[in-house]
C-alpha cells in the first residue's frame, strides 16, 4: 500500500517564471553581496524533490522542485547543491527542507520547515516559512518559500567561510539527522522472519526512506535494510534485537484454493490505534496481476499501512507478504467495484529472495491441526509496524 502524498496536485499545477539570476533577492540586507561565497548542501525528501512541473510558455516541458530549489540556492550561496549520502565533496552548511502544501479556496497554502545544520546534528536554525499563492502554483511556491529561506539564513547566521568552513562530508555520514522527526513520511508492516531481530516487509514501503523504525506496542527500534527487491517487492530489515516471536515458512505444501488465512497489519497508522489490524479471508486465486511475478490472490480485508504484513495459514506458518491491492476508487470510475481483492508475495519467492541474500530462516511441515486461534497467535507475535522518515 503505497504512502500518500501531493500528487493529487499535479494535474492541475500552473506555472511560473524559470528561476534565474535576475531573480530579486527577496529579505537580504543591501550591504550582503550575492552571492555569499559559501557552499551549501541542500536537502529534500526523495519524494517530494523529484516532483515536476511544466515551465511556463513551454510546452512538454517541465522542472523537478529539486531544479527550482538549487536554482534559487545559487542565487544566494555561491556553491548550492544537492546533498546526497555518500558524496565526497564537503560543504560548509547543510540546509534541510520538509514541504507542506494545502490546497483552500483555489489558493495554495505551501510551508516550507526547514533546519540549518553545520558541525554537528543539532541544528542551528529551525522554523518555518510559509507563503500563499493563486491557483495550485508548486513550482512560484517553492521558489518564493526558499528564498525567504535562504534570506533568514543570511540574516540570521551571517555565514561566510571563516565562520564555516567547508570541512563536512556525507561520505561517511549519514542523512537521518537531517530528516523530518516529528512524523514518518510513510508507514506499513512487517514482521520477524527469524530470532535474529530480522524483519520482511514490501520493498516499496522502505523505498528512498532515510531512517527507519520498526515499532511494537510502546518500543522502537531502529532498522537498517540488507536486501531488497523491487521485481518481488519484498525488503529485508535488521533491527539488531533478538526476537522470541517469528513466523516459519510451510515447507513442500503447495497452496489449496479457498484454504483459510489470518492478515495481521498496521493500517491507515496517521488514523487509527497503534495496535495490530487482523482480519481473516481465503487463497482466492493462485495467481495475482498479469505480469507479476509470484503472486497469490485472497480476500483478508486490508486497508492503507497493510503492505509488508503476513498472510498465515491456520497451522500457522508463513503463506506469503502482503503487497498490494486492487484501487477501487480507479475501477470504480470504470464501473466496477472490486471487493477484497488483495495480492501477497508467495512464500517460496520471498524463500527465494532469503536464500539469494544469506539470511536465515526456518521451514517447518504444515500443521494440519492448526486452526484461526493458532494463526492469529502467529501472526500477532511476530508483527511490526514499519515507520519510513525522509
Amino acid at each position: 500500500m503505497r504512502r500518500s502524498c501531493w500528487r493529487w496536485l499535479l494535474p492541475i499545477l500552473l506555472t511560473a517564471a524559470p528561476v534565474s539570476a535576475d531573480t530579486p533577492a527577496a529579505g537580504v540586507p543591501k550591504d550582503v553581496r550575492l552571492p555569499v561565497k559559501l557552499s551549501v548542501a541542500i536537502y529534500m525528501p526523495a519524494q517530494t524533490r523529484r516532483w515536476r512541473a511544466p515551465v511556463q510558455g513551454v510546452f512538454g516541458t517541465s522542472r523537478t522542485l529539486e531544479d527550482t530549489v538549487v536554482s534559487a540556492g545559487q542565487i544566494y550561496f555561491s556553491e548550492s547543491h544537492l546533498a546526497e549520502a555518500g558524496t565526497e565533496a564537503p560543504f560548509s552548511l547543510l540546509l534541510a527542507l520538509h514541504p507542506e502544501i494545502k490546497g483552500e479556496s483555489g489558493r495554495l497554502v505551501y510551508t516550507l520547515n526547514y533546519a540549518v545544520f553545520a558541525a554537528d546534528s543539532q541544528p542551528l536554525l529551525k522554523s518555518s516559512e510559509a507563503v500563499t499563492v493563486n491557483g495550485f502554483d508548486v513550482d512560484h511556491a517553492t521558489l518564493q518559500a526558499t528564498q525567504q529561506v535562504m534570506a533568514t539564513m543570511i540574516n540570521g547566521l551571517h555565514p561566510d567561510e571563516t565562520k564555516y568552513p567547508p570541512v563536512l562530508s556525507l561520505k561517511s555520514r549519514s542523512l537521518e539527522f537531517a530528516v523530518n522527526h516529528d512524523k514518518p513520511w510513510g508507514t506499513g508492516t512487517g514482521f520477524f522472519f527469524n530470532s535474529n531481530g530480522q524483519i520482511l516487509t514490501a520493498a516499496h514501503v522502505i523505498h528512498d526512506c532515510v531512517k527507519i523504525e520498526v515499532k511494537r506496542d510502546d518500543k522502537v527500534l531502529p532498522a537498517k535494510l540488507l536486501a531488497a527487491s523491487n521485481v518481488v517487492d519484498v525488503a529485508a530489515l535488521d533491527t539488531g534485537t533478538a526476537s522470541t516471536a517469528f513466523l516459519s515458512f510451510r515447507r513442500d505444501t503447495p497452496l489449496e484454493l479457498g484454504e483459510p488465512v489470518t492478515n495481521v497489519s498496521f493500517p491507515l497508522q496517521s488514523i487509527l490505534a497503534a495496535t495490530p489490524n487482523l482480519t481473516r479471508g481465503n487463497v482466492s486465486s493462485r495467481g495475482g496481476l498479469t505480469g507479476a511475478v509470484g503472486q497469490f490472490q485472497f480476500s483478508a480485508p486490508i486497508q492503507p499501512g497493510a503492505s509488508g504484513g503476513p498472510v498465515v495459514s491456520d497451522g500457522g506458518e508463513l503463506l506469503g507478504v502482503t503487497v498490494s491491492t486492487l484501487n477501487a476508487a480507479a475501477l470504480a470510475k470504470q464501473g466496477t467495484i472490486p471487493q477484497n481483492v488483495n495480492f501477497a508475495l508467495e512464500a517460496r519467492y520471498v524463500a527465494k529472495f532469503l536464500q539469494k541474500n544469506a539470511l536465515t530462516f526456518t521451514s517447518v511441515e504444515a500443521n494440519p491441526h492448526g486452526d484461526a486461534h493458532t494463526a492469529n497467535q502467529a501472526a500477532l507475535g511476530a508483527v511490526v509496524s514499519v515507520q519510513c522518515y525522509e
